[in-house]
């Protein structure tokens, strides 16, 4: 019987490890920055979202049309606040035309 408790924790902190070093995805277009449901023309409410969530790691989706400007003020507020890795992706898809 203590078998099987020590197995049903093992697997549950298991299946917690493996969600948890989940990137968190920021998207940022020439005119929002957006991480779930929260949606901003600045920065900081994204960031305020981000550091509340404490991800590991977090990825920056970009439209190629984003001003780099934009990248970096993101950047910038989320390491003054949170150590985190960052990754960055270009995208096309869902992206205001040009």
């Amino acid at each position: 019987m203590r078998f099987i408790h020590w197995s049903a924790a093992f697997a549950s902190l298991t299946l917690a490890g493996c969600f948890a070093f989940k990137p968190v995805a920021v998207r940022i277009t020439p005119s929002v920055y957006q991480v779930g449901e929260v949606k901003s023309a600045l920065a900081t409410p994204v960031v305020d979202e981000v550091v509340r969530i404490k991800p590991s790691k977090v990825l920056i989706v970009l439209c190629k049309a984003t001003h780099p400007m934009k990248v970096i003020q993101f950047e910038r507020e989320l390491k003054a606040r949170h150590s985190v890795e960052l990754s960055w992706t270009l995208v096309d898809e869902g992206c205001p035309s040009a």
